[in-house]
């Protein structure tokens, strides 16, 4: 039986800080890239803008905070409509050339073999022992998925910060996600979110998504390089 000692990380206060925002950065953009949002989930993150700093000051994380402080009591309900509307026209109308899933993104952009893409995600998900309760179909490359799969791993690190060893091993994980998938295709998604909408909420979601994926993965090295 392998046994686990506990080898307690020294962790410096600016790294501290984005390890424990992280997790909840790729949960706002999972919770809003999955589904047309419910008010319950609108009204969710606009008082984690208000009471907390959750989400990150960057140019995105600014917009979608902005906006979502600045809804009006009278209007949160139709504003609410409109996005849930939104969404549906940018991911559920089959008019619209937007592809939130990175097998058929890359077949189609790159030339990809999306099966293979499919594939290679799957197993990692199985590597790292994460399964997923999915309620309405999802495809495991679905971007929302994909982000659902790094808050996870983000969770999973913050609870074993006296394990070093894994710490190593999860951080190597996303490392190496973010590397051959995320970063091989979400900018790119995010650049087209942004041409096909006007609403100032996916489009603070596309910027933040894709300034924040670039940024996690260069904290992510630096951290893995003080772990060794």
């Amino acid at each position: 039986m392998t046994m686990l000692f506990k080898e307690p990380v020294t962790t410096p206060p600016e790294q501290a800080a984005w390890l424990g925002r992280r997790g909840w950065v790729y949960e706002l953009l999972m919770d809003f890239l999955s589904r047309p949002p419910r008010m319950s989930l609108i009204a969710h993150w606009r008082r984690r803008a208000e009471t907390s700093h959750s989400i990150p000051n960057s140019r995105g994380g600014r917009r979608l905070r902005s906006y979502l402080e600045a809804i009006p009591g009278e209007q949160f309900r139709s504003v609410c409509q409109q996005e849930a509307e939104e969404y549906r026209r940018l991911f559920m109308d089959h008019k619209v050339p937007l592809i939130p899933c990175e097998g058929a993104f890359r077949a189609k952009r790159d030339g990809a073999d999306a099966y293979a893409c499919t594939a290679h995600i799957r197993a990692m998900y199985a590597e790292s022992g994460v399964v997923f309760n999915k309620l309405y179909g999802e495809s495991d490359d679905h971007i929302a998925m994909e982000l659902e799969f790094m808050a996870v791993l983000s969770e999973v690190m913050q609870s074993r910060l006296d394990l070093r060893h894994s710490c190593l091993e999860l951080t190597d994980t996303q490392i190496r996600f973010l590397e051959t998938h995320l970063l091989q295709w979400a900018p790119r998604f995010a650049e087209e979110l942004i041409r096909a909408t006007t609403s100032p909420l996916y489009t603070g979601l596309a910027e933040l998504l894709r300034e924040f994926l670039i940024y996690d993965l260069e904290q992510l090295r630096r951290w893995r390089a003080s772990l060794s």
